[in-house]
C-alpha cells in the first residue's frame, strides 16, 4: 500500500489498525551527535518511531530538531517534541517551518517543565502559549496555511501528524478526560499518557474516555517505563509530582535479585494488560537511560517484528559534491608526468667554499656564546664574594664547542626562569586590571602572585592598597545609600570613615557638604513652620480621577437561576463544591479582613457560598519609584518621601482596605538597602494606618529572611502577613511566621504541583494550612494571562472538588506589580492605541477581574481609579 496519503510513518502503523510501539531519546547535554546516533542505532527495527524530548526537566540539552535530522539519518522516524517554556508564538512556529524543511513528520506539542526544575531555575519562562494553544496553532498552520496571526502561508508548509501528552493520574481526576478532550478539539491525532503503573486507574480513565468517544477521534499510547532499580521506583512513587506507583511495585523491586530484569518484567508485564484495554492503540516505552533495554522488552512483549519496519529507510544527507577540475590535454592521467623543477649546474668547487664558510660562521658563533659564558660566570662570583677568577684569553677548543659544558652550571634552573617570567606576567597584568579600575580582578591576580612568591613585595603592598580601595567603595556606597534613604547619620559616619582611610577622598568630601546643606534645609522648614506640626498635616488633594474611565456601578437586580432554569433539575446546572477554602485572617479589630471561605467556583453564589467577598490592598514601596508612569505617579509623587504618608493617603483619600508595603529598596540587585531601613519604614507605616498590613521582601530569598526578621522584631505580634515565602527560605520565614502569629505567603511558579509542594513543606515545619495564602506568581493581560487563568482553576478545581486539602488556601495575587512594568502601560499617548492613563487603568482593571475570576481573593492594585472599577465588579457580583 502506498504511504503517500499518510504524513509520517508512525500514521500509517496507527491508521492500518497496527498496536504501534514508540520510544524515547534524550539529546545529551553537549553537541555530541555521536550520543544520539547509538541511541537511535539501539532503537531502530524496535519501534515504530521515537520521540526526541526537548530539553527534558528543564535542563538545556541538543536540540529535538537537530537530534531529529541524525535519528532520522539512521534509519529511525523522529518525533520532535515541542515545548512552550523557552519559545513565543513566534520562535515556535519560526522552528516548526524549520523542522518541517529538514524533514521532520511528527510533532508532539507540550507546555514543558516549568525552568525552576533545570540546570537555569533563574532563567525566564516564556510559556506564551500552553499546549493546547499549540496543538491549534499547529492544526492551523497545517490545514489552514495560516500563521497564528491570520497571515497566509505562502508555499510549502508544515505536515505534522500531531500528538500531545496527557496525564490519567494528576489531580483533580475527574477533569483530566476534559482536559484530554480539548486537546482533541485542538487538533491531537495521538496522545501518550504519563507512565502507567496503576493500571485501575487507569482502565478508568479510558473507560471515561470511551464514554466520552475520545477513543474513536485520537489514538492512545499508554507511557510504559520499566523501573531500574528499587531506588528509582521509590523516588518516582514520593517526588515525581502526578506519578501513581502502587506498593506492589516498590515490593518486588525491593525484593527482587536482579533488579533490571525485574524492571523489565514489570514493563512487559503492564504492556500486556494495557493491550487488552479498549481504545489504547499503542505503548510509548520510556526507557530513560536504558535505551538497551527496549529490544528485549519489544521482543518479550510479543511485538516484534514491526510492522511495515522495512519502508523506514535512513536518511542520505545531501553532500555537495566536490569539485573536480579536469586537465586541459586528453592524455590519460597515468601518462601525465609532473614537470621537474630546473636543474641548475653548480661547479663543485664553489659549493666547497660556502659550506666550508658556513662552518667557520658557525664555530665563531659558538666560540662567542663561551665567552659570554664564562663573562657571566666571572661576574656572578665577583658580586656574590670571592676574588675574581683571571680573564684568560679565549682559546677555540678543538672538540666541538657545543659539547664543552661551563665550568659552572647555571644558578637559575628552568623552572624557576618559568615561574619568574609568570609572576612578571601577573604583576603586569594585575597592574592594567588596576590601572583599569577592576580591583577584584587586580587582586585575585596579585593574590596568584603569592601563591608562586609568598615574599612578593610589590604583591604584598599592592593588595594592602587594593583592600582599601575596596573597603572605600563599600563605604562610599553605603553612604550614598543611607543619604538617599534619609539617614544623614549614617551616611555622615560612612563619609568620615571614608577619610580616615583617604584623608584627600573627594567623593566623601562632598557627601558631608551635601549632609550639611540637607541639615541646614531641615532647619529653615522647621523654623519656616513651627505653628502646625507636620503629622497633623493631611496628604495633599488627590488629583480627580471620577471623569476618568467611567464605569457605571454593576446592575443589582439579579434573577435567581432556579427561576431562568425553571422545569430543569438542578443537578443538571448545580455542581456544588464538597470542600472549602480555609480562611486566613489578617489585621485587628473591627478592620480585620478574612479571605477564602468559598466552596464553589468564583461568584457562583446559586451553588454554594462564598462567606468573604476578595479584597483590594494598595500598594506603598519603601523607596521612590523610579519607573512608573506619570499617569500612576501624579496620584502618589507628594508623598513618594514618606512611606507613612503614603500609606495614610492610601487610606483616607483612595479608601484602601488593606496595605502592602513592598520592600523594593532591600533587593541586592537594586539599593540593597538594609535590614534598619526595612523596619524604620514598616514602623511608620504601622504608625501611620490601623488597616491590616501585608509586608513584600523584594524577592531575594537570602535577602528576605534577614528583612523580614528585623521587620518582625519592630511590629511584634501583629497580625501581619508576610512574604514571598520560597522553597529555599521556608524553614527561617516559617519559623519568624509561627514566632510571632503572623500569616504567610506562599510563593512559587505558576504550577500546580510546584505550589503545592510549598504548602506541604511549609505544613511540615509547624506552620498551619490557616495560615498559608498562595501566590502563584500571574501574568499581566497579554504576558501569559490565559496560562495564569489556566493554572489557577485547576488548583481551585483540586481543593474544591477533588478533596486537595493541601490546595485549600487563598490566592493571593500582585496585580499592580505585574501590569505596571509592561510596556503598554507605560508607552505615551497616541492616536493609534489611545491616552496612557486610561490604557493603564483598562489593564490594571481587566488583570484583576479576569484573576477574580480565576479565584482570587485578596488583590494587590495600585491606581485608585482601576481599584474602583475592580471593586465596583465585586460588589456587583456578590450581590446575588
Amino acid at each position: 500500500m502506498s504511504n503517500e496519503k499518510y504524513r509520517s510513518h508512525l500514521e500509517r502503523v496507527l491508521r492500518e489498525g497496527h498496536f504501534a510501539v514508540t520510544g524515547e531519546i534524550g539529546p545529551p547535554k553537549s553537541a555530541d551527535g555521536d550520543v544520539v546516533r547509538k541511541k537511535a542505532q539501539i532503537l531502530r527495527g524496535f519501534v515504530d518511531a521515537a520521540n526526541i524530548t526537548d530539553c527534558q526537566t528543564a535542563i538545556v540539552r541538543m536540540s529535538s530538531i537537530a537530534s531529529g535530522v541524525l535519528v532520522q539519518q539512521e534509519g529511525v522516524e523522529a518525533v520532535i517534541q515541542m515545548t512552550c517554556r523557552d519559545r513565543n508564538r513566534i520562535a515556535i512556529q519560526a522552528d516548526l517551518l524549520g523542522a518541517a524543511a529538514l524533514g521532520m513528520k511528527n510533532l508532539l506539542c507540550l507546555t514543558g517543565d516549568h525552568q525552576k526544575f533545570g540546570n537555569h531555575p533563574e532563567a525566564k519562562g516564556v510559556f506564551d502559549l500552553d499546549s493546547i494553544q499549540l496543538l491549534d496553532m499547529v492544526r492551523r498552520m497545517r490545514d489552514e496555511r495560516k500563521f497564528q496571526c491570520g497571515e497566509e502561508i505562502k508555499g510549502k508548509t508544515v505536515e505534522f501528524f500531531i500528538g500531545a501528552a496527557e496525564n490519567p493520574f494528576a489531580d483533580p481526576f475527574e477533569f483530566r478526560v476534559q482536559r484530554l478532550a480539548k486537546k482533541v478539539a485542538a487538533g491531537a491525532q495521538f496522545i501518550q499518557t504519563q507512565i502507567v503503573y496503576n493500571l485501575e486507574r487507569f482502565k478508568k480513565f479510558m473507560e471515561m474516555a470511551h464514554d466520552m468517544g475520545l477513543t474513536e477521534k485520537v489514538y492512545i499510547l499508554a507511557g510504559i517505563t520499566p523501573p531500574k532499580s528499587f531506588g528509582m521506583a521509590r523516588y518516582m512513587k514520593y517526588f515525581v509530582p502526578g506519578l501513581d506507583v502502587p506498593d506492589e511495585i516498590l515490593k518486588r523491586m525491593k525484593e527482587a535479585k536482579d533488579k533490571r530484569e525485574e524492571g523489565i518484567n514489570i514493563a512487559v508485564e503492564i504492556i500486556e494488560q494495557v493491550r487488552e484495554i479498549p481504545g489504547i492503540a499503542g505503548v510509548h516505552i520510556m526507557a530513560i537511560e536504558w535505551e538497551e533495554a527496549v529490544p528485549e522488552i519489544v521482543k518479550r512483549a510479543g511485538l516484534h517484528p514491526r510492522p511495515l519496519a522495512e519502508e523506514v529507510k535512513p536518511v542520505e544527507v545531501a553532500r555537495p559534491a566536490p569539485e573536480v577540475v579536469l586537465p586541459k590535454e586528453e592524455a590519460p592521467a597515468k601518462e601525465e608526468v609532473p614537470e621537474a623543477p630546473p636543474k641548475v649546474e653548480v661547479p663543485a668547487e664553489a659549493l666547497k667554499q660556502i659550506f666550508g664558510s658556513l662552518r667557520s660562521s658557525m664555530e665563531a658563533l659558538r666560540d662567542g656564546i663561551n665567552l659570554l659564558h664564562e663573562g657571566l660566570a666571572s661576574l656572578e662570583r665577583t658580586l656574590l664574594g670571592g676574588a675574581p677568577p683571571e680573564m684568560k684569553e679565549a682559546v677555540a677548543p678543538e672538540a666541538p664547542p657545543v659539547e664543552e659544558k661551563p665550568a659552572e652550571a647555571p644558578s637559575v634552573t628552568p623552572e624557576e626562569e618559568a615561574r619568574a617570567q609568570k609572576v612578571a606576567d601577573l604583576l603586569s597584568a594585575a597592574k592594567a586590571a588596576r590601572e583599569a579600575g577592576e580591583l577584584s580582578k587586580a587582586q585575585a591576580l596579585y593574590k596568584q602572585v603569592l601563591e608562586l612568591e609568598a615574599e612578593n613585595e610589590i604583591a604584598k603592598a599592592a593588595l594592602a592598597e587594593i583592600e582599601k580601595e575596596l573597603l572605600v567603595e563599600d563605604l562610599l556606597r553605603k553612604a550614598q545609600q543611607k543619604l538617599e534613604a534619609g539617614d544623614l547619620d549614617g551616611a555622615e559616619a560612612a563619609f568620615k570613615k571614608v577619610l580616615e582611610i583617604f584623608p584627600q577622598k573627594t567623593e566623601a568630601e562632598k557627601g558631608l557638604e551635601k549632609i550639611a546643606e540637607l541639615r541646614a534645609a531641615r532647619e529653615k522648614e522647621k523654623e519656616a513652620k513651627p505653628a502646625a506640626p507636620p503629622k497633623e498635616e493631611k496628604p495633599a488633594a488627590a488629583p480627580e480621577v471620577a471623569d476618568i474611565l467611567v464605569f457605571p456601578d454593576v446592575a443589582l437586580e439579579y434573577r435567581d437561576v432556579s427561576e431562568r432554569a425553571a422545569g430543569i433539575p438542578e443537578d443538571v446546572y448545580k455542581e456544588p463544591g464538597t470542600a472549602y477554602i480555609r480562611e486566613v485572617t489578617i489585621g485587628e479589630g473591627e478592620k480585620a479582613i478574612t479571605i477564602g471561605g468559598t466552596n464553589v467556583l468564583p461568584f457562583h453564589l446559586f451553588e454554594g457560598e462564598m462567606k468573604n467577598p476578595p479584597h483590594v490592598a494598595m500598594e506603598v514601596l519603601d523607596v521612590k519609584p523610579e519607573d512608573w508612569p506619570e499617569a500612576l505617579a501624579k496620584y502618589f509623587e507628594d508623598v513618594f518621601s514618606d512611606p507613612g504618608d503614603w500609606a495614610k493617603k492610601c487610606v483616607e483619600v483612595y479608601g484602601a482596605e488593606a496595605i502592602n508595603v513592598y520592600l523594593l529598596g532591600t533587593d541586592p540587585n537594586f539599593l540593597n538597602l538594609g535590614p534598619d531601613h526595612a523596619a524604620k519604614v514598616v514602623e511608620k507605616v504601622a504608625k501611620a494606618v490601623d488597616v491590616p498590613l501585608v509586608i513584600w521582601g523584594s524577592g531575594s530569598p537570602e535577602k528576605d529572611v534577614d528583612v523580614l526578621r528585623e521587620v518582625a522584631n519592630v511590629l511584634g505580634a501583629k497580625n501581619v502577613m508576610i512574604g514571598p515565602v520560597v522553597d529555599t527560605n521556608h524553614r527561617a520565614l516559617g519559623a519568624t511566621a509561627m514566632g510571632y502569629g503572623y500569616s504567610l505567603i506562599a510563593s512559587s511558579p505558576i504550577d500546580v504541583n510546584l505550589a503545592k509542594q510549598l504548602n506541604i513543606l511549609l505544613e511540615n515545619v509547624g506552620v498551619p494550612l490557616d495560615k498559608i495564602a498562595m501566590d502563584p506568581s500571574v501574568g499581566a493581560l497579554g504576558y501569559g494571562l490565559e496560562y495564569t487563568y489556566s493554572v489557577m482553576e485547576r488548583i481551585r478545581l483540586a481543593a474544591l472538588y477533588a478533596q486537595d486539602e493541601k490546595l485549600q488556601v487563598p490566592f493571593v495575587i500582585n496585580v499592580g506589580r505585574e501590569v505596571w512594568k509592561t510596556k503598554e502601560a507605560g508607552l505615551p499617548s497616541d492616536d493609534l492605541i489611545g491616552d496612557q492613563e486610561v490604557r493603564g487603568i483598562a489593564l490594571e482593571a481587566i488583570t484583576a477581574i479576569a484573576l477574580l475570576m480565576a479565584g482570587g481573593d485578596f488583590l494587590i492594585m495600585r491606581h485608585p481609579k482601576a481599584i474602583e472599577v475592580t471593586q465596583k465588579v465585586i460588589k456587583g457580583l456578590m450581590a446575588q
